[in-house]
């Protein structure tokens, strides 16, 4: 084996298409139609490991900006976690992380999401699991114009831009420069998932299930919460909000239950979620 290191390897087309090679196999992922959008803002730093030209092994990090109690922080979320099955067992991730480590020691917070399979691992190199809310209530439809925007064509995605920048003001914890994270998503599976309200001069993420809502972003200057959630709802709907609502009041609030997305802290940056019922935005998943 002839195992290198390369930070940031979706900046060289070589390393790149190694990268995304690896998280095609591992996770069907692929980053090509994000970064040749022009989407790619670098805030998305994957550390991976080459084999020869191979790559083996990786951790992304994804810095990124979290507004909560009238505090701007700079967190790192990792992501695209993964190891070629002939590699596994070698300590390659615990390698990555320890670089990642150093090279954000200025970071309030390193944090990530982690499925059932490796629940056992993260705790060895320092993460402790930390609780995350759900928001839900039932809201009543009414009657009001939607227009579904279209996530391919230039003129959609710059009125989204434009809503995006003036941020969601019903989120209590928010990712304030998630626009590129998020038009990975609008690229991909909530491509169909993004609406306009003009009545409400309001944009929506939201993805529909039956008679199931599921609202990841509630993008406005100022506007009425309950209206603008009428207005995408059919009759008696349950909502469910994918970030944590400044007001709570009239929430069913209850703890989140899902292994396949249990959120770890690094123990030597804060942890907001040990003393609020938080829910870090879904859309800011990496």
């Amino acid at each position: 084996m002839n195992l290198t290191l390369v930070k940031n390897a979706i900046k060289d087309p070589d390393t790149r298409q190694g990268y995304n090679t690896l998280a095609k196999a591992t996770f069907r992922l692929d980053f090509a139609p994000w970064y040749n959008s022009g989407y790619f803002d670098g805030s998305h730093i994957p550390y991976t490991v080459f084999d020869g030209d191979k790559a083996v092994a990786n951790i992304s990090a994804n810095v990124m900006y979290v507004e909560y109690d009238g505090k701007t922080r700079k967190y790192v979320q990792l992501g695209t976690v993964m190891t070629d099955p002939e590699y596994r067992g070698k300590g390659l991730q615990k390698f990555i992380f320890r670089e990642i480590e150093k090279d954000f020691a200025d970071a309030d917070a390193i944090i990530l999401f982690a499925n059932r399979n490796v629940l056992d691992f993260y705790p060895k190199l320092g993460f402790e699991k930390a609780v995350e809310y759900i928001f839900e209530k039932t809201v009543t439809g009414c009657d009001g114009a939607v227009k579904q925007l279209d996530m391919s064509c230039a003129d959609d995605v710059a009125l989204f831009k434009k809503y995006y920048d003036m941020g969601n003001p019903f989120s209590a914890l928010s990712v304030t420069d998630g626009f590129a994270l998020e038009m990975f998503y609008l690229g991909g599976p909530y491509a169909d998932c993004v609406y306009y309200i003009p009545s409400a001069d309001a944009v929506l993420v939201a993805e529909k299930d039956g008679d199931r809502l599921t609202v990841l972003e509630i993008l406005c200057k100022d506007a009425d919460m309950d209206s603008v959630l009428a207005t995408l709802c059919d009759g008696e709907t349950k909502v469910q909000l994918g970030f944590t609502p400044q007001d709570t009041k009239g929430w069913n609030i209850q703890p989140l239950c899902d292994d396949d997305t249990t959120l770890f802290v690094y123990t030597k940056g804060e942890n907001i979620f040990a003393s609020g019922r938080l829910l870090f935005p879904l859309i800011a998943h990496t």
